[in-house]
């Protein structure tokens, strides 16, 4: 069975609240880097076989916290970067879903991915237009919260999604 974990980096430390999407030079704040340290709790018992995260800071940021007691392989992946200014929806969606189907007819049979907001948005948008069972209550547009958890897994053609953590203070 295919497992793959889904998580938004944590928050930005960014007091003049710069819409940042991929500048360089936005890293974690504090908040940030304890988001990620809850995050990895929840996902310290998954035997991941990779860790893949966005080429931005902050999502390495996320990806090496999640990553400390685990030690797997890792590798950045462009495919999950931030939405870019000249994309379209669509775009973000078709290059998330390119890399969801690499990843799906690829060798790792359990990931876990960060990612940010509105390319996980974008994909999952897109599963549930398709053949994806949904199992969490909430519907779309999705809680997307900084260092929540989506996990998708099943076999191809027969897949769920759902929500399954998110820091407790955001709840």
């Amino acid at each position: 069975m295919k497992t793959l974990y889904l998580v938004r980096h944590g928050t930005v430390h960014n007091p003049d609240r710069i819409t940042y999407r991929r500048l360089p030079g936005f890293h974690l704040g504090e908040r940030g880097r304890r988001e990620a340290g809850l995050a990895e709790e929840q996902l310290r018992s998954v035997q991941a076989d990779v860790m893949i995260h966005s080429p931005m800071e902050r999502a390495e940021e996320t990806a090496s916290i999640l990553n400390l007691t685990k030690l797997i392989p890792t590798r950045t992946e462009e495919g999950i970067n931030e939405w870019d200014a000249e994309e379209t929806f669509e775009e973000v969606r078709s290059r998330m879903r390119a890399f969801f189907e690499d990843w799906v007819h690829g060798p790792e049979q359990i990931a876990i991915a960060v990612s940010h907001r509105d390319p996980i948005r974008a994909l999952l948008h897109g599963l549930a237009d398709t053949d994806f069972v949904w199992t969490d209550d909430r519907e779309p547009p999705f809680a997307l919260p900084p260092c929540g958890v989506y996990k998708i897994e099943g076999h191809i053609g027969n897949m769920t999604t759902s929500l399954i953590w998110m820091p407790e203070e955001l709840k």
